[in-house]
C-alpha cells in the first residue's frame, strides 16, 4: 500500500472526497515528520511509536573501486510496533 492507496481507503471509509482525504493524509505525514525533525517521539496508541535514533559513523567501502570511505553519523527514523498492531499481525 502506498500513499495514494491510503488516500483512497480514507476517502472510501470516511466518505470524503479524494482531495480532502489527500489533504488529511498529508497533514498527518507532515505533522509526524515535523515532530521527528524536532527530535520528538510520536506515539499512536495500539499502533506504534516513531522515534529518531543516532547512527554512528563507520568505515565503508566504495563498491566501484573498493576504496575505504568514512560514512558520517546520521539521524534515522525508527518505528516500533505497538501491542495492538503486533496482536493484529499474529491472529490466527
Amino acid at each position: 500500500m502506498n500513499k495514494a492507496d491510503l488516500t483512497e481507503q480514507l476517502s472510501i471509509k470516511a466518505s470524503l472526497p479524494k482531495i480532502r482525504a489527500a489533504n488529511y493524509v498529508n497533514i498527518v505525514m507532515d505533522t509526524i515528520q515535523a515532530a521527528l525533525t524536532a527530535n520528538e517521539k510520536v506515539t499512536i496508541s495500539d499502533f506504534g511509536t516513531f522515534t529518531v535514533s543516532q547512527r554512528r559513523q563507520f568505515k565503508g567501502h566504495n563498491p566501484k573501486n573498493g576504496a575505504v570511505i568514512q560514512v558520517p553519523s546520521r539521524r534515522i527514523p525508527v518505528f516500533r510496533a505497538g501491542k495492538g498492531l503486533k496482536e493484529a499481525l499474529n491472529v490466527g
